[in-house]
């Protein structure tokens, strides 16, 4: 082993995620569980809190539980803080998977999302946990090259800026140096990120501060329709009463509604932080994704992924009982840690500082759980972001919202509707 590898090893040791120990802390406490409310929200990540924003912005007063004594404690604050456009195939790939008109709806829907995220951060004081950044996914294939390149052409015929560059102009957006096993990338100016925890607990309390209610440490146990209508939502502190129902739990989805055990699919997620670096890069990916970074905003770069070489690419995982993420793989921290000199040669001694876990949640068609359960009146899932939820976090609370106040939402792609599974 060598003496970065040794770094590496001996200080990676927190549990939490860059997020998680750097955001600012939850300082309202909870209320009593009321007997009755009209919305209840199952999950106070950042689905579940913004969904409740949206609620008081048309003058509702939603319940949020949440079974962690915070928002953002699980998947939402153990991310990558990417609010990148684009579902979760690139754009040529999505056109050939559900034809261009909802190819398009699904891409169209990422930035209306990040308009809504510039202009709700601006209105509630939010403005330094969003971080204007660019998009550049790499190839070092072939085959890739010429999807990214496909991309890039579906992308400008449609309106959006993109280009594919080749190596030396990848090299000078890209702000540091890549190695000659790169062919160039698919560059996308106009991004976002986002610190995670900072982002999502600001939009809790932005709800809260217009009347939602937030009552952490109270795990829901049972959603069960009421006779003549309504829900009861069992938690281990009582029950409540609700016209509507949100079941916005992610991976943990199925405890509360197991008919959707077969379609949502936990997934182990991993991620490495370095020590600060003196270079600026954008959001970057790899390997279709499989492989991808960016960085916090003290400078450090996050890499993420490799599932490719862990047993079962990380899918599939047993969910812990009562905490919020599996345990790191320690290997894996190693195989990231090797990987990130290797893609960016300027980083080889810089220490790994940090690493942590955390659980997306993946359907077989890799398109979310938005809308309406069929069939039962009151019941709305939102959920299974495929390890894209940052993409929709406002668009899709915001035309759920409208839903389950008898609007349209026409902003929910059709290939989100949960009906499609049940």
């Amino acid at each position: 082993m060598t003496g970065r590898d040794s770094t590496t090893r001996t200080s990676m040791q927190s549990p939490d995620s860059y997020w998680l120990t750097t955001g600012p802390e939850w300082t309202r406490g909870s209320a009593p569980l009321p007997r009755h409310t009209g919305v209840c929200v199952l999950g106070a990540g950042v689905m579940g809190s913004t969904l409740a924003y949206w609620l008081t912005r048309a003058g509702q007063r939603p319940l949020v539980l949440d079974r962690n004594p915070s928002p953002a404690m699980g998947s939402s604050g153990r991310n990558a803080g990417r609010l990148i456009q684009g579902g979760h195939a690139q754009h040529a790939v999505a056109i050939e998977r559900h034809g261009h008109a909802e190819a398009l709806a699904l891409y169209q829907a990422t930035l209306v999302n990040r308009d809504l995220v510039r202009e709700v951060v601006a209105r509630e004081g939010l403005e330094t946990t969003r971080h204007a950044t660019a998009k550049l996914d790499l190839a070092v294939e072939e085959d890739e090259a010429l999807e990214l390149k496909r991309t890039a052409e579906a992308l400008r015929s449609d309106g959006i800026p993109a280009e594919w560059l080749d190596l030396p102009a990848a090299r000078e957006v890209f702000g540091t140096d890549l190695p000659d096993t790169v062919l160039g990338g698919l560059y996308r100016p106009d991004q976002d990120s986002v610190h995670s925890v900072a982002y999502v607990r600001g939009m809790a309390d932005a709800a809260a501060r217009a009347g939602a209610e937030f009552v952490c440490g109270v795990t829901a146990m049972s959603v069960e329709p009421v006779q003549g209508g309504g829900w009861l939502v069992t938690t281990d502190a009582g029950q409540v009463a609700a016209e509507h129902v949100v079941v916005a739990l992610n991976a943990w989805t199925p405890r509360l509604l197991p008919e959707l055990a077969p379609v949502i699919q936990p997934v182990r997620g991993q991620l490495v932080q370095t020590a600060p670096v003196p270079f600026r890069i954008p959001q970057w990916g790899l390997d279709r994704g499989l492989v991808y970074g960016g960085q916090a905003p003290d400078g450090s770069l996050l890499l993420g992924g490799l599932r490719t070489t862990v047993p079962g690419r990380d899918e599939g995982i047993d969910l812990p009982q009562d905490g919020n993420t599996p345990a790191f793989s320690p290997e894996l921290a190693d195989r990231l840690a090797t990987a990130l000199p290797a893609l960016l040669p300027e980083t080889t001694g810089v220490p790994v500082v940090r690493a942590w876990s955390g659980v997306m949640a993946f359907t077989p068609d890799r398109c979310p759980l938005v809308g309406a359960w069929p069939g039962r009146e009151g019941l709305w899932v939102m959920a299974a972001f495929n390890g894209h939820g940052m993409p929709y976090s406002q668009v899709m609370p915001e035309q759920l919202a409208e839903r389950i106040l008898g609007g349209p939402g026409a902003g929910i792609p059709t290939a989100f509707d949960p009906a499609r599974f049940l």
